[in-house]
């Protein structure tokens, strides 16, 4: 049986890897961009759908199997942290909450280690929100996955990031038994695991850390 499905945050780093990823897949039949703006995609098997994210239209998910939440922001980009929220929190959920109405059975989340509900950092605490909030949608399969430094080229330029990219190869050297969780991950990497882990009987919600990815 061949599955339509839908992608929020198909622009991004690991969205994109992961358009790629799909496009190649024979059991999809369908991949249904979510989109505030038009953008150009050659397959045939792509279907741009511009829509407010912030409400995505809800036909956008009729008869789709799974939905992969890849969007998110930076600090550099979205200071103000009610805007910062609405994206990565608001989008997400308004997206998850429409497939789930629609029949999805599945939802795949790009979230962060360290996400915790209770953390003192406003990042990690609100991952742990979106975390929290999309496992109560209770779909028959949630699967997230903690990478901690993405490794791949951006269009946008961060300083820390960059120099964190350079090191990273070095520290991961470094990061043996319960610490590998904190080794980097590529875009590509993640996008090849989302992949991989789609589409399976396994029922449930499951959380990924580096270990589990590679």
């Amino acid at each position: 049986m061949q599955k339509s499905v839908v992608i929020l945050g198909a622009t991004g780093l690991v969205g994109s890897a992961l358009v790629e990823e799909l496009i190649n897949d024979q059991q999809v039949s369908e991949i249904r961009i979510l989109t505030r703006r038009p953008l150009a995609f050659t397959s045939e098997k792509i279907k741009l759908i511009q829509t407010d994210l912030s409400k995505p239209a809800p036909d956008a998910f009729t008869d789709a199997t799974a939905l992969y939440c890849c969007i998110g922001t930076t600090r550099k980009k979205t200071p103000n942290q009610t805007q910062y929220r609405a994206i990565d929190y608001g989008m997400t959920l308004a997206a998850a909450t429409a497939a789930k109405n629609a029949g999805a059975t599945e939802v795949h989340l790009i979230s962060a280690i360290g996400a915790d509900t209770k953390s003192k950092i406003f990042y990690s605490r609100l991952k742990g929100e979106i975390e929290r909030d999309l496992q109560e949608l209770n779909f028959e399969r949630t699967l997230i996955y903690q990478p901690s430094i993405l490794i791949g080229p951006r269009p946008e330029k961060r300083f820390g990031e960059k120099i964190a990219q350079l090191l990273s190869p070095l520290f991961d050297q470094l990061l043996i038994g319960s610490l590998q969780k904190y080794h980097s991950i590529s875009a590509k990497e993640l996008a090849v695991a989302m992949h991989r882990n789609s589409f399976k009987n396994q029922e449930g919600v499951q959380t990924l850390l580096y270990p589990d990815l590679i």
